[in-house]
């Protein structure tokens, strides 16, 4: 299994992942959520330099890591990296893709830190996500999110 950057070319790909990963998400009012448009959009930006969007992939694609690039609710001037959405297709599971697309987002993230690009990036888990060891990455936990 291989991890590369997405290209405009895997758009119907990465939007059939959405629609899987938001059918499996806690915020119900997400599933619901469907603007092809706006998400498409937003992918575009992220493709064109306002974050790193992943593919792992075999002989098919097999998953995908987003993080969007913004600037810091608590400082216009520090941008941040968010990861938006992690998500493996079912049946690559257990396969090394994840891990593999974690590493990925971490080098990129560190090289956009480095480069003073950004000055922190996020990884987060969902409270129905399997239980990854981030830390083992480098990172470090920082705060829960609670819902309502």
């Amino acid at each position: 299994m291989k991890v590369r950057d997405a290209t405009p070319f895997d758009m119907p790909e990465i939007l059939d992942m959405l629609r899987q990963y938001r059918s499996q998400t806690p915020l119900l009012f997400l599933h619901d959520a469907d603007d092809e448009i706006y998400v498409t959009r937003v992918l575009t930006e992220i493709m064109a330099g306002r974050g790193v969007a992943l593919i792992a992939e075999s002989d098919k694609i097999d998953g995908m890591l987003l993080a969007q690039v913004a600037p810091s609710g608590w400082s216009p001037k520090h941008l941040v990296m968010t990861e938006m959405a992690y998500w493996m297709n079912p049946d690559a599971r257990g396969s090394s893709g994840g891990y593999r697309l974690l590493a990925a987002y971490v080098e990129h993230g560190q090289a956009l830190k480095d480069s003073g690009r950004i000055s922190a990036f996020f990884i987060s888990k969902m409270v129905n996500s399997p239980d990854l060891q981030y830390q083992k990455f480098g990172f470090n936990k920082l705060e829960e999110f609670w819902v309502i």
